[in-house]
């Protein structure tokens, strides 16, 4: 009953905090999926809402469409991992990261949008929230975009150094392999091409409106261990950081704890979580201590 007491206080506080400010609504699910919220995990169905900071999930034979506050739609194939980054306090940038996985990603034009747009944001290249359509496929290893249409301001995430542009026009497809810089050609390759989630190929109408006053309720999964986040707490430093504060009481699970000491090096801003005790005020030494005492002014006289 406590552990299904803390669940419910990680779902709802981030709830009450920005109730107006959901992420978006699940609105097609053919499949499985799972949401990471707060401290666990719940099922994905149609009708959920997505809050900010959730991690979204799917299976290996999955198809899952998103309609988002911005008016802008994601829909995501096979096993499939992206998190939804809000901000906290006055900054208003967004941004959905793909970690893996397929992603079609359909921009709504900014006049009239319900709410700040999501820019895409992968391992590999940053894209801009634009009225495009795209379809990427990314991993850390390999990342490749086919702009369906409209036109696209990619920039190629570099080591310690801002973006590399690249402008991508309708029809081209991008291709980048981690430690090089990208290649653009004028039409997608066949393996692309073959390898397409179906589902991206068909004009699928929004189904926002039917969840729109009724959306469906969160409905508990099993808990998750260190090996089902490991690629998101070693990810790059803006995407761990704030996953470690959310998960930071996982240190106290065994298993997990022992698994985070294991790779440390991978994510070393747990040490303090881990190891606090290294990082209280040192005592001064006596010797220290004693010479700071101020002397006494009165003597002691002999009996």
């Amino acid at each position: 009953m406590f552990r299904a007491w803390i669940l419910a206080a990680s779902w709802a506080v981030p709830w009450a905090v920005l109730a107006a400010d959901v992420s978006g609504t699940i609105t097609i699910l053919e499949g499985d999926a799972l949401v990471y919220r707060g401290t666990g995990r719940v099922h994905g169905a149609e009708g959920l809402r997505v809050q900010p900071g959730d991690i979204v999930e799917t299976s290996s034979s999955t198809f899952a469409q998103l309609e988002l506050a911005d008016q802008s739609v994601v829909q995501l194939g096979p096993s499939t991992r992206v998190l939804f980054h809000v901000p906290s306090g006055k900054r208003s940038e967004r941004w959905l990261y793909v970690m893996d996985g397929w992603a079609k990603i359909t921009g709504a034009k900014r006049e009239g949008a319900a709410a700040p747009a999501f820019d895409t944001r992968t391992p590999l290249v940053d894209i801009p929230a634009s009225a495009a359509v795209i379809v990427l496929r990314t991993s850390p290893a390999e990342a490749t975009v086919f702009v369906e249409r409209g036109d696209v301001r990619l920039g190629e995430r570099q080591s310690g150094a801002a973006p590399a542009p690249a402008a991508l026009r309708s029809g081209d497809f991008y291709r980048r392999k981690a430690g090089a810089r990208g290649t653009t050609s004028p039409s997608p390759t066949q393996a692309f091409v073959t390898e397409m989630p179906r589902h991206f190929r068909d004009s699928i109408p929004l189904r926002g409106e039917r969840w729109k006053d009724r959306p469906a309720p969160a409905r508990e999964a099993a808990d998750f261990g260190y090996a089902d986040v490991e690629a998101w707490l070693k990810a790059e430093s803006s995407v761990r950081r704030p996953l470690m504060q959310r998960w930071r009481v996982k240190a106290r699970e065994p298993a997990f704890r022992s698994a985070l000491v294991a790779n440390l090096s991978s994510h070393p801003e747990w040490d303090p979580i881990l190891f606090p005790e290294k990082y209280k005020p040192k005592d001064p030494p006596v010797r220290a201590v004693m010479a700071a005492r101020p002397a006494s002014t009165a003597s002691t006289a002999a009996p």
